[in-house]
């Protein structure tokens, strides 16, 4: 009777967990289901997360690499040195004709003159003209060139047969005091029908010392500039684009700007 009792009571406690695993499994199940969903989450969380390191990681790289093509690039679009004495001119110049046929696009300015006067000296009237002829291109200030420019300008119309020189710069009021710019002893020019390349060689042929010559190909002009006593002669190549100026080639500082009228 007691085996009895025993074996009911078991198959009851049986039957009560079986009904209680049936009624509690869905719910395990989607616990479960759940848990499942939530690990691929996470797991796709961090695939992607991953996948986005990796990628600021890869655009960081390419910047990188292009910041350094850059300095590269802009290493390369100058060249400089300084000129030694045996390729420097031996001989005097020649004294040229005088004559000079200038036009300024930055002014739109044609200026015809001769340099000397009768007795054959420099004329201080045809050298105001070129002053003002050189003025900044940016603030309208003057200021008294160096005369060997003025006679380099006419060596340049007697070796090109006469042609008209573009002024592109010359005097510049500008922060650079270091500049020759900035000191009135420098210009750039172009000659209309003469490649650039052939008037640095001719500005080249007149290097006696103490002057500097630059080369912009992409530009299309030639700088010539006469340096502070005891400076080498110096020639360079600058491959830069046309409008990007130099750092330091803006207004001086102690340039204030003009209202209208004063």
């Amino acid at each position: 009777m007691l085996y009895r009792l025993l074996s009911i009571r078991s198959l009851l406690t049986l039957l009560v967990v079986v009904l209680a695993l049936l009624v509690a499994g869905p719910e395990v199940s989607e616990a479960a289901g759940k848990s499942d969903r939530s690990k691929k989450a996470k797991r796709s969380k961090a695939k992607r997360s991953k996948a986005k390191r990796s990628k600021r990681a890869k655009r960081a790289r390419a910047k990188r690499r292009r910041a350094k093509r850059k300095r590269r690039r802009r290493r390369s679009r100058y060249r400089g040195q300084s000129v030694k004495k045996e390729q420097l001119r031996a001989k005097a110049w020649k004294k040229p004709s005088g004559e000079i046929w200038m036009y300024s696009p930055n002014w739109r300015e044609e200026l015809r003159l001769n340099i000397y006067d009768e007795d054959g000296n420099i004329d201080d009237a045809a050298l105001a003209k070129l002053d003002n002829a050189f003025r900044c291109r940016r603030t309208g200030e003057t200021r008294a060139s160096d005369p060997r420019l003025a006679v380099v300008l006419s060596m340049v119309y007697d070796r090109f047969g006469g042609k008209r020189i573009e002024l592109v710069s010359a005097f510049r009021f500008q922060r650079n005091e270091g500049s020759r710019h900035y000191h009135a002893s420098a210009m750039d020019i172009r000659v209309k029908g003469v490649s650039s390349r052939e008037l640095r060689e001719f500005a080249h042929s007149l290097d006696k010392g103490n002057m500097g010559i630059g080369f912009y190909p992409r530009s299309g002009f030639v700088h010539i500039d006469f340096r502070a006593p005891g400076d080498r002669s110096y020639r360079w190549t600058d491959y830069s684009r046309p409008g990007t100026g130099s750092k330091g080639s803006g207004p001086s500082r102690k340039w204030k700007r003009r209202k209208p009228g004063s």
